[in-house]
């Protein structure tokens, strides 16, 4: 039957809580880098259409907007428009728009496409054991462990936009206060090789920040940190945006794959 009523469209940050997994991985997206921005003093802005962030790094992941709904075709000039605007003027790299909805052809705007990532989910349950001979996972607890999980992020993903690394340039001291958030690293024999990081929130846990050193690729490295990330609330489902390095391992842990997002850069403007 036809109907005149506004009906729910499962969408944006108005939709119920548990409504769907991608409106809350969404919104949940969006909450963590805000956090995470805020606790940094990063300047951001954040309303029903998008949370956007700037690290003034040249750092893509340091300058990100999580899109909060769909975006029309028509809407888009006007919001490219207001993007560019939050970025413009000011020191730092490109800026990442992250969509779990398709777009338009943006390049007109001023963007440059990225790609289409998946989006996987882990239901809760246990994880068997695999022990790595010599590996030590441990959660960040201060300052130095925060340091060595920066360091191995930097040159383990590796971000050429953060290299040669700073110390403080993604996680300095006050951002271990950001709610919400945990961390770990990874040690092999004592040197630091692998990242994980998780967003704790009220339907899901969500996997960030996992990278491995070359050197220590191939030995299950990158499945314990994983799992360290995946586990931060064993009673949650789990929750990523798959990277190709990383697809293999997050399906053998059990992910599976929802949808596609976009992600696009924007350049920015002098």
């Amino acid at each position: 039957m036809e109907t005149d009523e506004e009906l729910e469209t499962g969408y944006g940050r108005g939709a119920p809580p548990g409504d769907n997994l991608c409106n809350d991985y969404v919104q949940g997206m969006a909450d963590a880098y805000g956090a995470l921005a805020e606790a940094r003093g990063d300047r951001r802005e954040d309303d029903d259409l998008a949370m956007a962030a700037d690290s003034g790094t040249g750092s893509l992941f340091g300058n990100g907007v999580v899109l909060r709904r769909p975006v029309g075709a028509a809407e888009w000039p006007a919001v490219a428009e207001r993007l560019h605007g939050f970025y413009a003027g000011r020191p730092g790299g490109d800026f990442l728009v992250f969509s779990a909805w398709p777009t338009p052809d943006l390049r007109p705007l001023g963007f440059g496409l990225v790609g289409h990532p998946p989006l996987m989910l882990r239901p809760a349950g246990p994880v068997a054991d695999e022990p790595v001979a010599g590996l030590e996972v441990a959660e960040v607890d201060g300052p130095e462990a925060a340091v060595a999980w920066e360091r191995t992020l930097v040159d383990g993903y590796p971000d050429p936009g953060l290299q040669p690394h700073v110390p403080g340039c993604v996680l300095p001291e006050r951002a271990l206060a950001a709610p919400g958030w945990r961390h770990w690293v990874g040690y092999l024999g004592g040197e630091p090789v692998a990242t994980s990081s998780a967003f704790v929130g009220p339907h899901h846990v969500e996997v960030e920040f996992i990278s491995t050193m070359p050197q220590a690729r191939g030995r299950g490295v990158g499945r314990a940190v994983t799992v360290a990330a995946t586990l931060a609330a064993p009673d949650l489902p789990a929750l990523l945006i798959s990277s190709d390095l990383g697809n293999g391992v997050y399906r053998r842990l059990g992910y599976q794959p929802l949808l596609r997002f976009t992600l696009w850069a924007g350049h920015r403007r002098p």
